[in-house]
Parts: structure tokens; sequence; C-alpha cells
């Protein structure tokens, strides 16, 4: 405060700094003019010089002050009220030194001319630095103590009662000034406050105007002829115009709409004016669904402005309610009802199958391996076939029935008004499911892709006596259609109560082989794999055991159907990768196992659609520093020929990263011999069916010569499962085979055995 107060009497004393300069300037030549004949022309003279060098002086730093910023001045109000002070006091002085220098002898009408010029001026110079108390104590000490000594020294009663005159004008003019400067000070600070006032004000429309063109919503105003005057760019946006200045000037009173007109009209009369609903715009021939919000700001801003209103759109956010609605009961996707409004249309069907004797069925649908095109071809392709596989299931339909999708690749139908007669329910739902399983099953062509996929379908008959509820008729089928996945997918099967201690068999399985894995109750055994010529183990095949806490050892026929099934087979095959790994390091350091080629791991069709699944298997050496040649993957043909193009550029980048990889149960699926060239592989297993079969079948015989042959001359290794007596070994030696696994040599071992068995074998 004390700054600014500085800073508005700085700006006070300056501003009267013209006419101060031209009063003296005028004064002193008037004076010199007068008084040139009856004092000393030199003093005169040089004292004239004096008083103009510094009216000049004071002229140059008005300048000077003129051309300062106010930022710069308030910051340096104090040294310019010095300079001010300054220049005062010097010319107080100057003044005051007539009574001395410039004062007559004998002619006392020129000494009273002195004495009027210095009591002339001394009051003309209180009316403006009377701001300053102490300025003006000082100036009238500088210019009547002079004046006041002199008379007393002529010692003359006249000019004694002359000087107590002057005393007597000096005190009083004191005394006024410090009238006028407590007048001054309460001016200036009115002043001040005016100033911040008009600030404030100024700062405040400043603000108001920023928010109006800043507001998330239209914002305009309008004068008492209902013309807009102002209107910010979120209106211009709303009704689709280029620029606000479009609407400035617009007649609100010939506005298309006319609904909005009487919240227009409170205003005027100096209220509230509201409405909420649809608009029509006449600038784009379009609705919007508004809300408006009018008030009066009459006497507030310019005078012409009116009223001010918000307007709001509100289409967006009832759209969004609409899509939040629709979102609530039916699928994003495929626009089908979803579990939600599925169940309420069920319950409706069971009331309707109480009251009017009719039937109802469900069909539970689930799309087989679809997981596997999600995971290769990306969710934009799985979303795209989704979509088809729900209109082809409408086609499949009744318009009376219900098509939901309640999951990923889950959807439910609900057939309708099916006739009462069981066996009649069951005809048509069964044929309803078989034609939605043939027309699924075509070929579905999207972008570049040619997709097939099967489905297994689980279908519920309602029963009259069964008081279930949506849910228990929906579990039902879904447990049915469990049912169908585990007995060859791609069917439809009809419910059966004995399907749920199944379905719970399932459940229990899969989480016991996860608290298995929390529990470390896996454990890895190791089968060798036996060189025939030099009759020595160089590989082991790694084979998974459970040691169950209440069944002992299970073998990984009885629980990897499960994990496959569950999807938990990824875990798991994780796991025997990572023991392998870390049992290959630990033989590698031991000096005695150095014959010890490769371990062999089976791999699943889910292990090996996993998109970093050639990324997860060199980490894993990398981390654990192991050659890549120790590893050997072993997968069926069935995995190689699911989606074989991926898969074999997989099987390539391990091949060349050097993981061996080996092709297992060879024979019994796919016609492999005509496959044998396209699939990238270092290893081929011979199935034992043919092993087994190799003495009294001579086309297994010569099947098996053949795959041999064909096998060397690729440069591929092949090695006969499931041996178990010398004449197999034998027959297997002639015909060139190069290692044999099997009873003959061992069965699978837990890996110390096998260790003290290689042991055994070098010693």
């Amino acid at each position: 405060m004390n700054k600014q107060y500085d800073f508005e009497k700085l700006k006070y004393l300056y501003n009267a700094v013209p006419i101060v300069l031209t009063t003296h300037l005028v004064s002193a030549l008037l004076y010199g003019l007068i008084m040139w004949q009856y004092v000393d022309n030199r003093s005169l003279a040089v004292w004239l010089s004096v008083m103009i060098v510094v009216i000049l002086f004071r002229a140059y730093h008005y300048v000077l002050y003129s051309n300062t910023s106010d930022d710069e001045l308030q910051n340096n109000s104090t040294l310019w009220l010095h300079r001010y002070f300054t220049y005062i006091l010097i010319m107080g002085g100057l003044w005051g030194s007539t009574a001395i220098l410039l004062f007559p002898q004998h002619e006392i009408q020129y000494q009273m001319v002195t004495v009027l010029f210095i009591l002339g001026i001394t009051a003309t110079a209180l009316g403006i630095i009377a701001a300053s108390w102490y300025l003006v104590i000082a100036y009238v000490l500088l210019s009547f103590t002079p004046l006041v000594i002199r008379l007393s020294w002529i010692n003359e009663p006249i000019y004694i009662t002359f000087s107590y005159i002057v005393s007597a004008l000096g005190i009083l003019m004191l005394f006024t000034s410090k009238y006028f400067e407590s007048i001054l000070e309460k001016s200036i600070v009115q002043q001040y406050s005016l100033g911040l006032t008009a600030k404030k004000l100024d700062d405040s429309l400043h603000h108001l105007y920023r928010f109006i063109e800043n507001a998330p919503i239209g914002v305009f105003m309008f004068d008492k002829d209902l013309t807009i005057s102002k209107c910010n760019n979120r209106m211009a946006e709303i009704l689709e115009l280029e620029s606000a200045e479009i609407l400035h000037g617009y007649d609100l009173s010939k506005i298309t709409d006319t609904r909005i007109l009487p919240a227009l009209k409170n205003v005027l009369n100096g209220e509230e004016g509201h409405y909420e609903g649809t608009f029509y715009s006449y600038f784009t021939d379009s609705t919007h669904f508004i809300k408006l919000f009018c008030v009066p700001i009459t006497g507030f801003l310019e005078e012409e402005e009116m009223g001010i209103c918000f307007f709001k759109d509100q289409t967006s956010e009832l759209h969004a309610q609409e899509t939040i609605q629709e979102n609530a009961f039916y699928d994003p996707l495929t626009k089908l009802p979803n579990r939600t409004l599925f169940s309420d249309r069920l319950t409706i069907a069971i009331e309707q199958s109480s009251r009017h004797k009719h039937g109802f069925a469900i069909l539970f649908l689930d799309l087989d391996h679809f997981k596997h095109i999600n995971d290769n071809l990306g969710h934009y392709i799985g979303d795209q076939l989704l979509f088809q596989v729900s209109q082809q299931l409408l086609s499949c339909v009744r318009t009376e029935d219900t098509v939901a999708r309640i999951g990923g690749d889950e959807f439910i139908v609900l057939l309708n008004m099916l006739p009462a007669d069981e066996t009649e329910k069951i005809r048509i739902s069964m044929d309803i499911a078989s034609n939605i399983i043939e027309t699924i099953g075509h070929p579905h062509i999207i972008e570049e892709h040619e997709l097939s996929i099967g489905g297994s379908i689980g279908v519920y008959i309602q029963n009259d006596d069964a008081k279930d509820s949506p849910a228990d008729i929906i579990k039902k089928a879904d447990v049915a259609m469990y049912h169908a996945k585990h007995t060859g997918r791609n069917h439809a099967t009809l419910y059966h109560k004995d399907f749920e201690a199944t379905q719970q068999t399932y459940i229990s399985m899969d989480k016991n082989l996860r608290l298995a894995l929390e529990r470390d109750e896996f454990e890895l055994y190791f089968q060798p794999k036996v060189a025939i010529k030099s009759n020595s183990i160089e590989k082991v095949e790694a084979l998974i055991r459970w040691h169950h806490p209440e069944k002992g050892l299970v073998y990984p026929n009885t629980f990897i159907p499960f994990a496959e099934e569950s999807g938990f087979i990824v875990k798991i095959g994780e796991w025997v990768i990572e023991q392998s790994v870390r049992q290959i390091k630990k033989w590698k350091s031991d000096k005695r196992l150095q014959k010890l080629q490769s371990v062999a791991i089976n791999v699943s069709i889910q292990q090996i659609e996993q998109p970093d699944f050639v990324d997860y298997m060199k980490a894993v050496i990398m981390v654990h520093n192991i050659p890549p040649s120790m590893i050997e993957l072993e997968m069926t043909e069935s995995v190689m020929m699911k989606n074989s193009f991926s898969t074999i550029e997989k099987i390539k980048a391990l091949e060349s990263f050097g993981i061996r990889v080996a092709l297992d149960d060879f024979g019994t699926g796919y016609s492999s011999l005509s496959y044998l060239k396209n699939l990238p592989v270092s290893v081929i297993k011979i199935d034992r069916s043919f092993v087994v079969d190799l003495k009294e079948n001579q086309n297994t015989l010569m099947i098996v010569r053949t795959i041999i042959d064909i096998a060397k001359n690729m440069g591929i290794s092949v090695v006969a499962e499931g041996v178990e007596s010398n004449n197999e070994l034998s027959i297997l030696e002639q015909l060139g085979c190069d290692y044999y696994q099997g009873f003959l040599c061992d069965s699978a071992l837990p890996a110390a055995e096998l260790e003290q068995l290689l042991v055994s074998k070098i010693q």
C-alpha cells in the first residue's frame, strides 16, 4: 500500500510540473525586469542564470519521467520523489536568496516587490507541495527565513513589524498546508481505491467474457429487441456454423422454433427463463435436445445488453443414455440380446408355458477353438466372425425365438412356443440345433481369410415337472454343451441329469490341477532314448507325473485332456519347459553325463498357438544359458496341421535358433508322407502301433521301411516308440532306425534314478 501511495503522490506532483515550471520561469523573468534598475545587475544576472538552469534541469527530468513506464516508476517511486523534493527545495532556496542578494537598500516599494514575489511564489507552491508536509516546512524555511532575517536586520519598527507578519504568514501556511495534506492524502487514497475498483471491474468483465468464450456450453447475450449482441464459439459449434460472427445481430424474435421465445421474453421482464426439450435449428435443418437457462443482466454490463442465456446441447448425452440403456440389454458387437434380457425373456417363456400349456427349449452354443482364431488373427477378425455367426443364428430360428450372446464365443437360443408333446419338442429342437451346426460350419470369408469353425450345442427341453429358475435352466444347457465338447465337439447333445456329475468332475479336476501347480505336486520323469548302433543313452524325453495327495502317482493321460480342455495346459506346459531347462543345466555341469545330447519336451497346440511362444522359448534358454540344441520339442501331426502356415513358420523360427523339433506319433494322423516334405522338423517318431506289428504284418514293415528311408534321404533322425522286445529292436536296426525308447531299455524314471542309470551305463 505505501508503495502504491507513493506512486499516486508522485503522479499528482509531477502532473503539475509543467505549470510550476512555467510559473517559475515567468515570475523569475518578470522579477528580473522589474528589479533590473534597482539592484546589482551582476547579482541579478547570476540569480536569473541559476534559476533558468534549474528550470531546464527540472524540465529534462520531467521529460524522463514522461517517457518512463508506470511499472518502472512504481518500482522507483522513492527515487523520483527525492528528485522532485530536491528541485523544490532548490527553487525555494533561490527565491529565499532574493531577500539577501537582491533586496534594494532604500526603495521600499521595490523591497515590497521582493517580499510579494517570495510570498506569492511560496503560496503558489504550497498548493501543490502540500502533499508532503515536511517538504512544505523545508520550503517555507528556505524561502521565508532569509526574508525574516533581512527585515529584522534593518532594525526599524516598520520592518520589524513586517518580519512578524511574514513569520505569522509562514506559520499560517504551515498549518494550512497540514490541512491540505490530509485532504490530498484522502484524495489520493480514494483515487487509488477507485483505480483498484475499476481494475477489478475490468478484470471481472474480462473473466466473464473469457468464461463465456471458453464455456463448454453455448452462451449468448441479447438486447431489449431480442437481438444477439455477443455469443461464444461453442454456440456456433452447436449450430454447426463456421463462425460466431454469423449470429451477431441475429433477431431472435424471428426464430423458426418459437418454443424458446417465452424463456427469452421472461428476461425482458426481469425474470429468469427456462426451456428444456427439442429445438429445431434453422441453420442446419436438424433437431437438437437442449436445455436453456436465461437471466437478466440490466444495469450490470453495457447498457444495450438485457439478458444472457446458457444453451446446452444435450443431444449427445441423450444418445449416450440410450446407448447405455441399449448396452444394458444388448450385446454391443452383435446387437443381440445379452444375458440380462435373455433371462427376462426366459422368465416370460416359463410363465407362458405354464399358463398356455406349450413348451420351450434352450440351445447353448459354444464355438469350437474360437480362441485360436482370436490369438492368431487378432480380435478384429474374431469380432467379424462372431458377427457373421450371430447373423447365421438368426437365419436358423423362427421369429418367435430369441438368440442372445452371453459370453465371448457363447450364444444361447430360446425356442419358444413349442408343442406340448415331449417327442415333438425334442425333434424340433434337435433339428434346429443340427441346422445351426451345419450353417455355421460353412466357410467364413473375412477379408483375405477363409475360416472354418464348429460349434458344440447343449440342448435343454422344458420339463413340466421341474420348477427350475432361468439361471438353473441356462446352467443345465451349459452342462449339456460341455458334454458335447467332451464327446467330440461339433454336435448337439440333449441334457441328461447324469451330465452334471461329469461336469463336476471337470470342475474339480481343473481346480485340483491349479492347486497342484501352486503346491509343487508335479514332478518330471525322464524316459531314455537309446542310440541303436552304440546301444548308449544319448537322449531322454521329459514326462510329467502328478503326486496327488490322495490318489498317489497320477499319469498324464488322466489329467492332460482336462488341462487341454480348460486351457490350463499352457501353464503346465511352461512349468515342464522351465523344469526341463533347469535339469539340462544341472546335467550339463556334471562331467559324468556329457554324452547326454538333448531332452525332448512335449508341447500342446495351445502352447504353440501362443503368439509369443518362440520368444518365450528363446528367453528361457538364454536366461539359463544352455545350448538350444539340447532342447527337442515334440509335437503331434495334429498340432502341426492345425493352422499349419502359422505353426510351420514358428517351427522354422525355432529350428533356425537351434531348437530341434520332433514330429510325434508319426503315421497315426494325416497323410504323413505327403506332408513330410513341408514340415521343417529334425526328428520323426514312429508310433508304437507300427512297432508292435512289425514282425507279423508285411505291410506295416514296408510302411516303416519307407518312412525310415524317406527320413534318411531328408536328413531327419528316426525314433521308434514303445519298443519292448529284442525282436522289435533287431528289425528296427536292420531298417536303419536311429533311436528307440520303450520298456526294453527302461520306463520313465525320476531325475535321480535316471542319473544313476546313465552313470552305470558309462561304467
